[in-house]
């Protein structure tokens, strides 16, 4: 029961934090489109995206293992947190000085390299960032990063509006970028210190071998999938024009501000917990890992669904402009590939805690070697919605993958009859939206919640008791911004 009280915690916290967070992303983006056009929104979207690709070098796979070994031994926190920012400081200048020589190989205008050149300053800055997430994620304690995610968010949002209404362009546009990556940073550094009782910070050169070393799967993997991820809008910018990639990124920024829902479910709730249980007890793993899944499936399924239904209303609510509608198609399969990316995040992270990451490098190689065959034979008659479509095909690889390497002791118990269960409220909620498609999106939204909710409670998705439950505890955890709510 603490294990849930815990994750229900998190989970609502970061919940919040992503409403406000999605809804000052949402606002940002019609904004951007509705000053910038679609050209200009492909240049920005390919500038973040070029960031993006190299960020994994950043990264270098110690934000996983920062979070799987602190899970499991809290007194290693300093350590880990400690020399993985200084890992991280020699990844970071290595990795900017590759991106901007990657836009000057390519012949990318001066605009577009010195857009690229300002952005990719956030390699610093997410790096670090990154790594205290994982500290109090570790910790099972969400508040910081999430209280950090919203004031970066909403700084985006008013400092670019602000910046565009008065005439300023696409570069401002990405030194706001960097200012609020720098304000979500400072404000972890600054709790950390407390939450998770840091000392004076010291460099110990056998435990950034052992970082370095115990790395190396964990990067071949983001590596592969971050060039899986990005590739197709670098193909996109070389093989068509800016428009459609302009359109692209209308579809993909979308999807993007999506993921949210593995971040929560998987990364920041699921990931620790399965890291901890691994060492213990291999029952309550597998119901973990069951209780993840069919939470990825109650809560994203009908997401993914009204995501495909509302495409065409949904693009011209965010963007404003006709230019933006041919981004439609390209919505909808990437709103397919949206929920298989889910399963495979609850996946995935099983087999690290597992310490099966071995494996998810292989299904990342195999990821790239299809994505790319699949964009460079269908973006040339096809585009923009090739580049979707083969993101949902390669979803479905991984997914097949995936599954097929999970231990069979830990197969989806029960998982599979809650997914029929949903799929149909999921269908009903999708019939009501289509046949009142032509209705305000304001009227679309909460009505099709409603008929979803109203399904899943019909077909007994969720019990009258787990509701209950559910209840209770949020009324125990009124105030979780106050600190303990969370707390392990």
């Amino acid at each position: 029961m603490g294990t849930f009280r815990r994750a229900l915690g998190n989970g609502g916290v970061m919940l919040l934090s992503q409403v406000i967070t999605w809804t000052a992303t949402l606002v940002l983006t019609g904004a951007l489109a509705r000053y910038l056009g679609n050209v200009g929104f492909g240049n920005l979207y390919l500038a973040t995206s070029m960031a993006l690709i190299f960020s994994v070098l950043v990264n270098f796979g110690l934000d996983q293992q920062l979070t799987r070994a602190v899970a499991r031994d809290k007194s290693l926190t300093q350590t880990y947190l400690i020399n993985s920012l200084a890992i991280k400081t020699l990844t970071a200048g290595i990795a900017y000085l590759m991106v901007i020589s990657l836009a000057h190989l390519l012949h990318y205008d001066s605009t577009m390299q010195h857009l690229i050149l300002i952005y990719s300053l956030i390699l610093f800055l997410n790096g670090y960032t990154a790594s205290f997430t994982a500290a109090f994620q570790a910790h099972e304690y969400m508040v910081p990063p999430a209280v950090a995610s919203i004031f970066e968010k909403v700084f985006d949002a008013a400092a670019a509006i602000l910046l565009l209404s008065l005439g300023y362009g696409i570069l401002a546009v990405a030194a706001v970028y960097v200012a609020g990556a720098a304000s979500n940073l400072l404000w972890q550094l600054v709790l950390s210190r407390r939450k998770l009782s840091l000392g004076l910070p010291r460099i110990d050169r056998a435990v950034v071998r052992v970082l370095v070393i115990g790395a190396l799967p964990f990067f071949l993997y983001w590596v592969l999938g971050s060039i899986y991820y990005r590739i197709d809008v670098v193909l996109l910018s070389k093989m068509t024009n800016e428009t459609v990639v302009g359109w692209y990124g209308a579809a993909y920024r979308l999807f993007d501000t999506l993921v949210f829902l593995p971040n929560i479910v998987s990364t920041a709730i699921i990931f620790p917990i399965l890291s901890r249980l691994s060492q213990n007890s291999r029952e309550n793993f597998s119901i973990a890992l069951n209780r993840g899944l069919q939470t990825m499936v109650i809560i994203g399924l009908p997401l993914c669904t009204g995501l495909f239904t509302l495409a065409r209303p949904i693009i011209s609510f965010v963007y404003g402009k006709s230019e933006f509608l041919p981004a439609v198609p390209a919505l909808r399969w990437l709103a397919l590939g949206l929920f298989v990316l889910y399963l495979n995040s609850i996946l995935g992270v099983a087999l690290i805690s597992l310490n099966q990451e071995r494996k998810m490098t292989v299904a990342a190689g195999i990821a790239i070697a299809v994505n790319l065959a699949l964009n460079v034979a269908l973006i040339p008659r096809y585009q923009h919605v090739a580049a979707a479509a083969t993101t949902f095909f390669t979803e479905l690889l991984l997914f097949g993958y995936l599954l097929h390497y999970l231990p069979s002791d830990l197969r989806l118990r029960g998982s599979l009859s809650t997914c029929v269960r949903v799929a149909a409220a999921s269908a009903a909620m999708a019939l009501v939206l289509t046949a009142l498609r032509h209705q305000p999106l304001a009227l679309l939204i909460p009505l099709g919640a409603a008929v979803y909710a109203a399904g899943i409670l019909a077909l007994g998705v969720v019990s009258r008791r787990e509701l209950q439950m559910i209840v209770r505890e949020v009324a125990r955890r009124r105030a979780p911004v106050e600190g303990e709510a969370v707390k392990v």
